[in-house]
């Protein structure tokens, strides 16, 4: 919702609603609603991507559309998200009631205060600005798009340390399914919090379990290995606390199960062909 008007050109058209105002914000949730979604995306702050347009210190919703959003989104009993990178759409977002922020990169002492005091979770989604950073030039990113990366890389590794510290939620997630950052690649993202942001194994993995369930507000079905939860489990030959690029191997995926049910590793059904003889 907001941030990538077609007239940009920035190449994801179709993907967004824009909106002016709180009214017509109003509206797109309604519109979301009846599609079925669950989460409503929002567009508070721009991105590195759109570097001469509205890039990430630009502020793209006004508080009174976000809250507008946020009234009428928990209305349906529906929740709101939003890429949230300038330090005032983040203090906007929180008081306006979202449920999650992405990135939070410029967060400052009353962002994280205030996320804090709501126990809002936040998902930093770094793996992604290494990415563009690396390869994002193969592929036609320019120096401009490729140095905003550079600063919210190193602002949302610092940001995200400082939640962590502060007993704060943090989920794991990212920008997947680009030519720089594709889709499979997701056990990267555990790894570059080990490795890069300085991270422990466990609290990668935490991050990616249980607070990914809290997230969702599934909690209680999965997340964790309790009697009564649903066993979607990974089990993998090696020690993941030991090397946590354990879990970009995929020959040492033993099972993936959901609800008890191997569904793909080295313990999976081999079904027979269907190829005629």
């Amino acid at each position: 919702m907001d941030w990538n008007p077609d007239h940009w050109q920035l190449g994801m058209e179709g993907l967004i609603l824009l909106i002016n105002g709180p009214d017509e914000g109003r509206k797109a949730v309604r519109k979301l609603v009846k599609d079925g979604v669950e989460w409503i995306k929002t567009y508070p702050t721009g991105d590195a991507a759109a570097p001469d347009a509205a890039d990430h210190h630009t502020l793209c919703m006004t508080f009174d559309e976000m809250a507008a959003v946020v009234h009428e989104a928990h209305n349906y009993r529906k929740k709101v998200t939003g890429l949230c990178r300038a330090t005032e759409g983040i203090t906007n977002a929180l008081k306006a009631g979202f449920d999650c922020i992405e990135h939070g990169t410029f967060l400052d002492n009353e962002g994280l205060d205030l996320l804090l005091e709501r126990n809002v979770p936040c998902v930093p989604a770094l793996q992604f600005e290494w990415a563009s950073i690396e390869y994002g030039p193969q592929f036609g990113m320019s120096q401009a798009v490729v140095d905003g990366h550079k600063e919210t890389l190193e602002a949302g590794a610092e940001s995200a340390r400082r939640i962590l510290k502060a007993g704060g939620c943090l989920g794991m997630g990212g920008d997947y399914g680009f030519a720089w950052n594709p889709h499979g690649d997701y056990a990267k993202e555990l790894s570059f919090f080990v490795h890069y942001v300085g991270f422990s194994p466990m609290e990668a993995i935490v991050c990616g379990t249980r607070n990914g369930a809290r997230i969702m507000g599934r909690e209680s079905e999965f997340g964790t290995l309790e009697p009564g939860k649903l066993a979607d489990l990974l089990i993998v030959d090696g020690d993941v606390l030991a090397d946590i690029r354990v879990l970009e191997d995929r020959s040492r995926l033993v099972a993936v199960m959901q609800g008890g049910i191997v569904k793909a590793g080295r313990l999976a059904p081999r079904w027979p062909s269907t190829t005629s003889r």
